[in-house]
């Protein structure tokens, strides 16, 4: 699947989506994948944990419950020798499901909202 099929089945199904940290599960209120470009002239292991691709797929995701940030020590390098994969998960039209399967880089918030910044690491479409 290329990144434009993705990004239009992400926006075909935005409202369905939910984020599933360490068995918990989040309400997605917003979602976005889109390319981003690195700036590196190859493929690179970064840190010797993961490699750091010419062109990444992102996902910018916004959740209204700030409780989710109690599981990010756990989800992010720095703290951990590796990353924690986070699936972001909807149910297609047709009875199908798709996962994103993502590392957290970076996370914002306020009072009221999280906006998270992941690396999308393998994409798993399941039909029934």
């Amino acid at each position: 699947m290329n990144d434009i099929e993705l990004q239009e089945i992400v926006q075909q199904h935005s409202k369905k989506f939910k984020l599933v940290i360490s068995d918990n599960i989040f309400k997605i209120q917003e979602i976005k994948v889109y390319q981003n470009e690195n700036p590196v002239t190859e493929p690179t292991k970064r840190g010797g944990v993961y490699f750091a691709d010419l062109h990444e797929t992102k996902a910018q995701v916004t959740i209204f419950d700030t409780n989710v940030t109690k599981y990010f020590s756990s989800a992010m390098l720095g703290p951990n020798k590796t990353f924690l994969d986070i699936l972001i998960e909807a149910e297609l039209n047709g009875g199908g499901k798709i996962s994103l399967i993502t590392n957290l880089t970076n996370s914002m918030q306020n009072s009221s909202r999280v906006i998270l910044h992941l690396t999308v690491k393998d994409v798993v479409i399941k039909s029934d």
